[in-house]
């Protein structure tokens, strides 16, 4: 028997494969540029040459064939000091290619979703059989002419059909008891996928019978229920779409995800672009999800170097890898989100998540409770609070808290985070010492720069004619961008005692735990 007859009888029977095919040969390799051998699960079929090249060829077949790597040329070196330790010399490429056995599916219940289902199925090359105790719905006539009708038992019949990775079992029968039964069958034919239509109820109580069976949770976490990907729609041929679905998700290893590069259905609007918005902003998009920073024109953000906020004044920035970008308008901000960059507008209001009806809005505008920063609750599908100033449940949906302590990141889904107290954080005995405040109004104008080592007494800058003094020894975390005009008692940046041990570029815990609950409330509502 041939290779190729081989693999025939593999696809026929639903067994997967690896065909290993020499295609590259440098020296003494053992065998012809052409020549093939087949791996399954628990053996082999042919040669390519045998010893450690061709022990070292089977195990990265098996791999492939686990799914735990790509097809493709591996190439062993047949030399001592190679991978292989051979000293034929040389070398030898071999292509590793996964084929698939035939998919099989079969459906338990004759009813109007296997009618439908099993219409689709064959469209997309399954092998179909369909089973009913009943005579009247186990009707050939009923279904495609190449679909097995089958007149018995669920269980029983289930139990003496092939199963293989391959072979998949959709379970929607007009009983419990007989759902119950098709699903262990396939449970104990280990198929590859098991899906069971049923409401949560139902679906909940076969599964609970069938671990008092002695079906191990593990075994029944297996098992779809209620079955299929939520697609929309409630007829027969949507939830045979959404189970088919599943199954070709389930069989390819896939995610079910949009294969579009941009999803504005999950857009993201967070309202400031501090350090402490840009932590959120840097959780969600490194989820995946599409976020637009909206900012004032000339933002008083301190961390600059940790903040896309300092977009409005470089054009871009990079923080941990993340770009952020300033955008002129919402056009230009969707061609920077398919960049998968961070585009930062213009926009106090937030007007662009009206525009672009964003699934989230966040309000990272941290106003510390003592402005109504415009926020509401019916802005978007989720609306998140950061800090005080907001109450869960009235105008936003969640708060998460900003305090440092216990509490920090927690959400809240109903109530406030707790008051502003004025208190900066404390870094070495040190709080409001490490803030540089503007001794008088005027225009704002540093001498040095973030990251910088200074001494308590050092002139870091100037408002107006009067000198801006650190009263620490400590490196510069943070300064408010030179040219603006400021007010008396403004923020103006901040100095860390902890000096070298603390990167001005790296995202801080706090934003980052803030990130975190903010993550949580999207997932959660959304």
């Amino acid at each position: 028997m041939s290779v190729f007859e081989r693999v025939t009888e593999l696809v026929d029977d639903g067994e997967p494969a690896a065909m290993l095919t020499i295609v590259d040969k440098d020296g003494s390799a053992p065998r012809d540029v052409g020549d093939r051998m087949l791996v399954t699960a628990d053996g082999d079929y042919g040669t390519i040459g045998g010893g450690t090249v061709e022990h070292l060829a089977v195990e990265d077949a098996r791999a492939v064939l686990d799914g735990e790597v790509d097809s493709g040329v591996r190439t062993y070196e047949l030399e001592p000091g190679g991978n292989t330790g051979m000293v034929c010399g040389g070398s030898m490429d071999v292509f590793i290619e996964r084929i698939r056995g035939r998919a099989r599916l079969y459906i338990a219940g004759g009813g109007h979703i296997s009618v439908e289902l099993a219409a689709l199925a064959e469209q997309l090359g399954y092998d179909v059989t369909v089973i009913d105790d009943r005579e009247e719905y186990a009707d050939p006539d009923a279904f495609p002419n190449d679909t097995n009708v089958i007149h018995g038992e669920y269980g029983e019949t289930l139990s003496e059909l092939p199963m293989t990775a391959e072979t998949s079992v959709a379970v929607a029968t007009r009983s419990g008891t007989f759902d119950q039964r098709a699903v262990a069958a396939a449970l104990d034919g280990n198929a590859g996928y098991v899906g069971l239509v049923a409401s949560d109820t139902k679906a909940e109580h076969v599964v609970d019978s069938l671990a008092e069976e002695g079906y191990s949770r593990r075994q029944l976490a297996r098992v779809r229920a209620p079955v299929g990907l939520d697609l929309g729609g409630s007829g027969p041929e949507d939830v045979a779409l959404a189970i088919l679905s599943e199954v070709n998700m389930d069989r390819y290893g896939a995610d079910g995800q949009r294969a579009t590069r941009l999803n504005l259905d999950d857009l993201v609007v967070v309202r400031g672009g501090g350090d402490l918005g840009s932590g959120v902003v840097y959780r969600l998009h490194q989820a995946g999800y599409p976020v637009v920073v909206t900012e004032v024109e000339r933002p008083t953000v301190v961390r600059r170097k940790v903040a896309f906020a300092a977009a409005m004044y470089e054009d871009e920035v990079s923080i941990e890898g993340v770009v952020g970008r300033r955008a002129a308008d919402v056009d230009e901000a969707i061609e920077i989100l398919e960049d998968d960059a961070v585009p930062v507008l213009e926009d106090p209001e937030a007007s662009i998540a009206a525009t672009l009806d964003a699934a989230v809005v966040v309000d990272a505008i941290l106003a510390k409770g003592r402005t109504d920063t415009g926020t509401r609750r019916d802005d978007a599908d989720v609306v998140v609070g950061l800090g005080p100033g907001f109450e869960a449940g009235e105008d936003v949906d969640t708060v998460v808290e900003t305090d440092r302590g216990h509490e920090l990141g927690r959400v809240f889904y109903d109530g406030r985070a707790s008051p502003y107290d004025g208190e900066p954080g404390e870094r070495r005995g040190y709080t409001h010492e490490r803030v540089l405040r503007a001794p008088d109004e005027g225009l704002w104008e540093p001498v040095v720069e973030i990251g910088d080592l200074v001494s308590a007494g050092e002139t870091v800058g100037h408002v107006g004619n009067a000198d801006v003094v650190a009263e620490i020894d400590g490196l510069v975390r943070g300064l408010v961008h030179g040219g603006l005009e400021v007010n008396e008692g403004t923020k103006l940046g901040d100095i860390d005692p902890r000096g070298d041990d603390v990167d001005p570029a790296k995202i801080s815990d706090k934003a980052l735990c803030l990130g975190g609950g903010v993550l949580e409330a999207v997932l959660k509502l959304r």
